[in-house]
């Protein structure tokens, strides 16, 4: 079954909370917590900050891989391959591979691997069912949702793409 995640804005702002706990309420279920500018110990305390029935909901976030090979180097359930289309979040990061070189990198994942490969980059609702048709097993979203007016309804509109 297709996954949806999302990253946590890099940026603290005020309502941040309040906003991730909207997206959990209407059926977000994994916010993959990436704070690069936050010390770990500020990280904690940031999470801290969640009502305490979202907790096993929020995973720190591992990282994500910019070639098929480098993936083998990183150590996670879920494998992130990043861009797969042009990045929404970071100007002028493009799409690393066609079509084709996805299906075919993620039917050879799949024959080898267990873990989940997640795409990264650019992910937004109008692509989502690209995303599962290409064979990825989810996606994580950032800027579709952070640079949105309105994001926890830029979330809704994703997670009711997935689930209808």
């Amino acid at each position: 079954m297709f996954q949806i995640a999302l990253i946590s804005s890099p940026d603290n702002f005020a309502g941040e909370h309040e906003m991730l706990e909207q997206m959990f309420e209407k059926g977000l279920q994994t916010l993959y917590a990436r704070k690069p500018q936050m010390p770990d110990a500020l990280l904690e305390r940031w999470l801290l900050g969640f009502n305490f029935k979202w907790h096993d909901k929020i995973l720190p976030w591992p990282g994500s891989a910019h070639s098929f090979e480098e993936l083998e180097k990183t150590n996670s359930e879920i494998r992130f391959l990043s861009p797969v289309f042009d990045s929404i979040s970071k100007h002028g990061y493009k799409a690393k591979y066609s079509k084709e070189e996805l299906r075919e990198g993620i039917a050879a994942w799949k024959k080898t691997h267990q873990q989940k490969l997640f795409a990264l980059g650019g992910v937004e609702a109008s692509n989502i069912a690209e995303l599962a048709e290409l064979g990825f097993s989810g996606a994580a979203v950032l800027g579709a949702v952070w640079h949105s007016f309105d994001p926890v309804g830029a979330c809704e509109e994703i997670l009711n793409l997935h689930q209808g």
